[in-house]
């Protein structure tokens, strides 16, 4: 075979591959923030169930808790979640216990996700097992799987390395999240 031909060959069957890991040296190493807060909008969808909220999430070391909040910024629930569980109150005074806090949204929104996971992903810092596929030209994931999910990164809030994500999108299956950060109080 002509260098040519061969060198062509080699190209097309590199397209096929599958994305390869990016190396672990390539990734900034950032600490995970053990305290944050957030203010946007979450649109998720799972099959034909669709839902948008506004979301305002306080995460510290042993809490969490989540403001979801209509279209007029009503307020629809508040989940707070620690050692000891999740509680959900609904805006008409209902009330629910579960043991966490993914329980609980899946229950309000429709749709299940790894509640435990979003601290990290929310705020770029993938775990070490995370499979890391792209990155920007500062060292910031673009795009990685953790535990089956795919999240991308769309846009971060400017253009320091350590600057952190604006809009986020979550997928498996036909399960979508899609979080929009209007503004982080870190």
């Amino acid at each position: 075979m002509k260098p040519v031909l061969l060198a062509i060959a080699v190209a097309c069957l590199a397209g096929c591959a599958t994305p390869a890991v990016v190396p672990a040296p390539a990734l900034r190493a950032l600490l995970p923030l053990e305290r944050f807060g957030l203010e946007g909008r979450l649109q998720v969808r799972d099959g034909e169930r669709s839902a948008a909220v506004g979301v305002d999430w306080q995460h510290g070391p042993a809490r969490d808790e989540w403001l979801f909040t209509g279209p007029l910024g009503q307020g629809l629930a508040r989940i707070e979640a620690d050692a000891a569980g999740a509680r959900m109150l609904l805006a008409d005074g209902r009330r629910s216990e579960a043991t966490s806090a993914g329980e609980l949204a899946e229950a309000l929104l429709g749709v299940d996700a790894p509640f435990d996971a979003l601290p990290r992903w929310v705020t770029a810092r993938p775990a070490a097992t995370a499979q890391v596929r792209q990155l920007d030209a500062l060292g910031r994931p673009l795009q990685l799987v953790d535990q089956g999910w795919t999240i991308d990164y769309l846009e971060y809030a400017g253009e320091a390395p350590d600057s952190p994500p604006r809009k986020i999108d979550v997928q498996r299956g036909d399960t979508r999240l899609r979080l929009i950060v209007d503004s982080w109080n870190p």
